[in-house]
């Protein structure tokens, strides 16, 4: 079994944590509002489209 060995997180990794919460928060209030009790395709369709360039984005980060 591995140890494992903490390591300090650095202020550039703060960083762009904060900037993907920003990101996400932004995310959300695109489909926040709902028009007639519904989401328009359209919207749904560029909601999905930019969590998933969102998601890659920080998964490249995070690796």
């Amino acid at each position: 079994m591995q140890r494992i060995i903490a390591k300090r997180v650095s202020m550039l990794e703060l960083f762009y944590d904060l900037i993907f919460v920003y990101a996400i928060s932004k995310i959300t209030a695109m489909i926040h509002h709902p028009v007639a009790g519904g989401i328009p395709l359209f919207n749904y369709i560029e909601f999905v489209f930019v969590v998933i360039m969102v998601m890659q984005i920080w998964l490249y980060q995070a690796l």
